[in-house]
């Protein structure tokens, strides 16, 4: 009987030996697997595409009206890429072949009186969106025209998908909900076309849009658009517009940016410089991972500008439904402020290396 207990009490202090080794060891790989930002997703895409839509009337047929689907090009993200690769089209309907037996040209053209093309290009360089778009429509005799039976319209798109995710920290928790002042920057021009004496008929539109799911199950949108028109006396050729993008502490939430030209009849719309986001004002404390990140497109400052917020309760920072989320333009961040970022980033490098 003394043997039997005194077996049990050797395995019983192996026992607290292997414990005590063992806790420490899970209260680390824990800690680990809370501190670990999840797996977020990166996607994008370009496409250019276009569009006839004829109208007509008959003594045979009466009112007709149909649209035909113009050659289109569409690049998606490859495994490995930092870019779509750039999406493209050149494609024209020429005047001047009517009567040759295909009724749906002679239809469309008005028995090729009138000719069609368009010329676009689109393509997502990392977060960079880049587009341009041109159509005309012409008359025999090659002069821009407009078509009494038909309009062209054309389209050049480009687009990104990302989620993104903050961390808790020491002011706000688990669960909490907070908002990233985001500076959407689009830069580009609307030439003029061949005759002076005819309007360009394009235009631009980019959007920024956030959306999640919080915990207890409510889903929550926020988004904000620059446009820009041929023709508008305030397009300088540039233009930032800042708003919040709501979020949830401790909750991956996506955030879309596209950016489209759209031309129709005789417009040129040229934006292939780039949209993207040039700045983003985080909360006091935040840091920011994000999918494109994660994919190896770069640090933090693939979105331009990121800093944080001087207070826990800044207005730019702070969960506001107010005026569509907010509308508020950062305050140009102070030399300490940055010199602060600059210190804890290399910290954070650091850090990194030793744990390597």
């Amino acid at each position: 009987m003394q043997h039997i207990c005194g077996a049990l009490r050797v395995v019983s202090m192996a026992a607290r030996s292997n414990l005590r080794v063992a806790l420490p060891l899970a209260i680390l790989l824990g800690a680990s697997a809370v501190s670990a930002n999840p797996e977020l997703s990166f996607s994008s895409y370009a496409q250019v595409y276009g569009y006839i839509y004829t109208s007509y009337s008959s003594p045979l047929l009466g009112d007709v009206s149909f649209q035909l689907n113009l050659p289109a090009d569409y690049r998606g993200l490859q495994a490995g890429q930092t870019s779509t690769g750039v999406a493209s089209i050149n494609y024209s309907v020429p005047a001047g072949n009517g009567g040759t037996g295909d009724p749906i040209y002679d239809i469309v053209t008005s028995n090729g009186q009138y000719g069609f093309a368009y010329q676009g290009k689109a393509e997502a360089d990392g977060l960079k969106l880049r587009t341009a778009i041109q159509v005309s429509t012409v008359d025999a005799g090659a002069n821009l025209a407009n078509s009494p039976n038909s309009n062209l319209s054309a389209y050049a798109y480009a687009s990104w998908s990302q989620q993104m995710y903050i961390a808790p920290t020491a002011d706000r928790p688990l669960g909490s909900y907070g908002a990233i002042l985001v500076g959407l920057t689009v830069d580009g021009s609307f030439p003029g076309l061949s005759d002076p004496n005819w309007s360009s008929s394009a235009s631009l539109t980019a959007r920024a849009h956030s959306s999640f799911t919080d915990t207890a199950g409510v889903s929550y949108q926020s988004d904000f658009y620059v446009n820009a028109a041929a023709g508008d006396p305030d397009w300088s050729g540039s233009r930032t517009v800042f708003k919040k993008l709501l979020f949830q502490y401790g909750t991956p939430f996506s955030i879309d940016l596209y950016q489209y030209n759209t031309a129709w009849s005789n417009g040129t719309a040229d934006f292939f410089n780039t949209g993207k986001i040039s700045s983003i004002e985080l909360p006091y404390g935040a840091s920011l991972d994000s999918g494109a990140q994660q994919d190896g497109l770069g640090g933090v400052s693939i979105f331009g500008t990121v800093f944080n917020s001087a207070t826990v309760d800044a207005q730019n920072t702070n969960w506001d439904f107010g005026n569509n989320g907010g509308g508020f333009t950062p305050q140009v961040p102070e030399p300490s402020s940055y010199a602060m970022l600059l210190a804890g980033l290399v910290a954070v490098g650091f850090l990194a290396r030793r744990r390597r």
